[in-house]
């Protein structure tokens, strides 16, 4: 593997190891998270039992959303990107990585702007960096690699 390759390949593992914890951080969460408190002025020993379980039910779905495309990314990395070099897997992974992350980012950007509460927009921000990077390092090789054949 190309030192390109290993560098996207990083790139890569790096976003699909943050989504999985994010994904793991709501799956297991008993309640919302700092921000969330600060952001609706609320705490959450102050909302009643039934609000406190649609939002911990609404956690799970998100939760299930980050390790499905942690999934996603990992299965595409894995048997596609790694092994056969396969065009489409260089597309593919960071398209699916930022529709993904972009709205994250926007969402929590949105967060911040509107409350001021700290949205954890950094790493959201990160991570769509480093699946734009993974992109052009992977489609500039690809198409070196494209050259060197013709």
């Amino acid at each position: 593997m190309s030192k390109t390759k290993v560098i996207t390949v990083l790139l890569y593992a790096v976003v699909v190891l943050i989504t999985a914890g994010a994904g793991l951080q709501f799956m297991t969460a008993t309640q919302f998270f700092d921000y969330h408190a600060k952001a609706c002025g609320l705490n959450w020993s102050s909302l009643n039992p039934d609000l406190q379980m649609l939002i911990l039910a609404g956690f799970k779905v998100t939760g299930a959303g980050f390790l499905t495309v942690a999934l996603n990314l990992f299965l595409m990395i894995v048997f596609s990107f790694t092994k056969n070099g396969v065009s489409w897997s260089g597309v593919a992974i960071p398209l699916v990585g930022l529709v993904f992350w972009s709205v994250v980012l926007s969402t929590t950007l949105l967060v911040f702007s509107a409350t001021g509460a700290e949205a954890p927009w950094g790493i959201s921000l990160f991570c769509v960096i480093a699946l734009l990077v993974g992109l052009f390092i992977s489609q500039r090789e690809l198409k070196q690699m494209e050259q060197a054949t013709e």
